[in-house]
């Protein structure tokens, strides 16, 4: 995956208190680089992940990778068992369809703390975002650099949000969520313009301080992914997929 040129990365994790894992340094630098590769499609849905081959790739002890994978494993993009190691998950469309629906209605709810608790400095950071999903169509900048923007549009709400416990479910929920992604790439440029248009009314409903407007704004704008995730994972179903060759996986970062 191509680094994003945003100032604060999607994989960067909140420094906040309210939403920020209380990991050692070294396993949240593992767990970024093994998200990064799961995004990349290094490692493809099903795939397995080797502690050894991951300690030898980052130059770390197998340590910080294992409880890398246990945090990956709580997020959800990842499933362990027992003598057979970590592999990254291969969810069924009908359970990508739940997962969407999920994520619809977490979103929704905090989109209402948002207008209710969110400071100015909270949504002129939003407002930024905004600006930046808008310039991208411009720039023509790197297809999965839109979906860092959104990923990072939704952070900085569940930072705002005013709540531990609604921020700690939007970032479990939205983790797997953000992976299923990888279907819009080449993001469709009809997809990128419809995705502007709903953050941009987001947005509003938010500076208006409408908790219905935003929560309904919220939810549209997760439904406008999830049909367009759906209808390509349908038809990735029908198509088997090309596998990373091993040099590739080598080459990653």
């Amino acid at each position: 995956m191509v680094e994003s040129a945003l100032p604060s990365s999607s994989f960067e994790e909140p420094t906040d208190p309210v939403t920020a894992p209380r990991e050692p340094p070294l396993v949240l630098q593992t767990m970024r680089r093994l998200l990064r590769d799961i995004f990349a499609g290094v490692y493809g849905p099903g795939d397995r992940i080797r502690e050894v081959e991951v300690s030898e790739r980052y130059g770390v002890s197998r340590a910080p990778v294992r409880e890398a994978l246990r945090v990956l494993e709580q997020d959800g993009l990842i499933a362990l068992t027992p003598w057979q190691g970590a592999r990254v998950i291969d969810p069924k469309p009908a359970e990508m369809a739940d997962l969407l629906d999920l994520l619809g209605a977490v979103s929704g709810v905090v989109a209402r703390l948002v207008a209710r608790h969110g400071t100015a400095a909270d949504l002129k950071r939003l407002a930024g975002d905004v600006k930046i999903l808008e310039q991208y169509g411009r720039e023509r900048r790197d297809p999965m650099e839109l979906v860092e923007i959104a990923y990072q549009f939704g952070t900085h709400m569940g930072r705002a949000c005013g709540s531990e416990q609604a921020a700690a479910t939007f970032r479990r929920v939205g983790r797997p969520a953000f992976w299923l992604h990888r279907f819009l790439v080449p993001v469709p440029s009809r997809w990128h313009q419809q995705s502007v248009n709903r953050h941009r009314k987001l947005l509003e409903a938010l500076r208006a301080r409408s908790e219905d407007r935003s929560e309904k704004a919220a939810r549209r704008l997760v439904q406008l992914t999830r049909n367009l995730v759906l209808s390509h994972a349908l038809a990735a179903q029908r198509v088997p997929p090309k596998k990373p060759s091993k040099s590739s996986k080598g080459r990653s970062t």
